[in-house]
């Protein structure tokens, strides 16, 4: 999924084909850790920006924002919507190639950027927003819950058993995927819109960032409705609700 056409077609209808993470946050998590880090002497990174959603929390709590993206048009998008915003520099940049130039980071932002199947892409990522935080840097990091996934597809069959199905008619949609090929949950990885997308669980996300060299500070749940996961869900469908990981990590 790390592929520029891919994100340059995703970028046509990126509100509709792309989920707002900005948008669904119940409790505005990510937002009051943008504040919580603010210094007007500091320096943040939106690494894998998109079309710029966090960027204007960025740009109001930071003295400079470095703003990167592998698609050039889903960059321009960013720079139309921060046009007023003279604090931002934007770069069409591979987190997991490129060299990125732009000198220490004091604070990082990458969110639901290494989803793609490949470990061998997502380490190289992380290995390079390591590389580019100041010592004692932070970043804030979220990823696909591979626990949420599973719980949704539990509260999916629920949902169809409400409704007067059988077990083997409540779970079709599961066997579905799983004899297509499409779900490799050994590894991570569930199908979402086609396309093979990598799930964290909890103790992996501590694991391999503690390998890279981070500090775990903290890591908790990043709520959603569940009209995030279905289309029309029952009323009675409540918490717990779906949710994203969300760490926090200084680099050691």
């Amino acid at each position: 999924m790390m592929d520029e056409k891919y994100w340059d077609r995703m970028a046509v209808d990126y509100e509709g084909e792309i989920f707002s993470v900005l948008a669904n946050d119940r409790d505005d998590l990510i937002v009051n850790l943008i504040r919580r880090y603010s210094s007007e002497k500091n320096t943040a990174c939106d690494f894998g920006c998109g079309v710029g959603k966090f960027l204007p929390q960025l740009s109001e709590n930071f003295k400079h924002v470095h703003a990167i993206d592998l698609s050039e048009k889903l960059l321009k998008q960013a720079r139309d919507k921060c046009s007023d915003l003279e604090n931002i520099s934007f770069y069409k940049k591979d987190l997991a190639n490129d060299e990125l130039g732009l000198g220490a980071i004091d604070f990082g932002l990458c969110v639901n950027v290494a989803i793609m199947s490949e470990a061998n892409i997502r380490e190289a990522i992380f290995k390079s927003i390591w590389r580019h935080l100041r010592k004692e840097g932070h970043l804030v990091l979220v990823v696909p819950s591979l626990e949420s996934a599973l719980y949704a597809d539990f509260r999916l069959v629920q949902w169809n058993r409400s409704t007067g199905l059988d077990e083997e008619e409540a779970t079709w949609e599961l066997k579905e995927a799983d004899e297509n090929g499409h779900s490799s949950l050994r590894k991570g990885i569930v199908e979402i819109d086609g396309e093979g997308t990598k799930h964290y669980l909890r103790e992996e996300v501590v694991t391999l960032f503690e390998q890279i060299g981070f500090e775990i500070e903290a890591i908790e749940k990043v709520e959603y409705r569940w009209d995030s996961e279905f289309d029309k869900p029952p009323e009675w469908m409540g918490r717990p609700y779906p949710w994203d990981w969300l760490a926090v990590l200084k680099k050691n």
